[in-house]
């Protein structure tokens, strides 16, 4: 009797170990979740002007989450008016969660255009996706698609480069 609590005491620890185990490699193969918060233009003039996404990020792991690159296409009211992608180098804490800014750089012009003769000032609908690529400790680099919907103000510029803007001329 005694012997045969010994074996089911034993099994049972395995048992339990194997499920430890397995429960830890689940969680290191849980992928961090991203999440955009909103979008905004910044120093606009007329040679372009900065979009910054704000993403919040979670990182489940046990080491730090390097983030590469992200990609961004945005659209209003089904018309596309800018994309394009940058190079990162942030890291996102271990086991932890960050809201980071990703700033890109654009046409300011070429958006005014392609917006259809939206006017510095004014407040207009989007759709975002984002795409944020992660390099992972088990899943190695993988992408983080999200997608946000809001309005944004188109930021207003100087007098001199409003002209600039709507005339279409850059001069450097």
């Amino acid at each position: 009797m005694i012997r045969m609590a010994k074996v089911l005491f034993i099994g049972s620890m395995l048992v339990l170990l194997v499920g430890c185990e397995s429960m830890e490699e689940s969680m290191s193969l849980r992928k961090p979740t991203a999440r955009v918060m909103g979008m905004q233009f910044k120093d606009a003039d007329a040679y372009g002007a900065t979009v910054v996404f704000n993403v919040q990020i979670v990182n489940h792991y046990p080491a730090e989450l390097p983030l590469l690159r992200f990609s961004y296409a945005v659209s209003s009211r089904g018309q596309r008016f800018m994309a394009g992608s940058a190079a990162l180098a942030i890291r996102i804490p271990v086991a932890g969660s960050q809201t980071v800014s990703l700033p890109a750089r654009i046409d300011y012009s070429d958006t005014l255009r392609r917006l259809g003769g939206a006017r510095p000032g004014t407040t207009i609908p989007y759709e975002a996706q984002v795409d944020l690529t992660v390099d992972t400790p088990r899943l190695g680099t993988i992408m983080l698609p999200m997608d946000n919907a809001g309005e944004v103000m188109l930021p207003q510029v100087s007098d001199a480069d409003l002209d600039k803007l709507l005339s279409g001329t850059r001069t450097e």
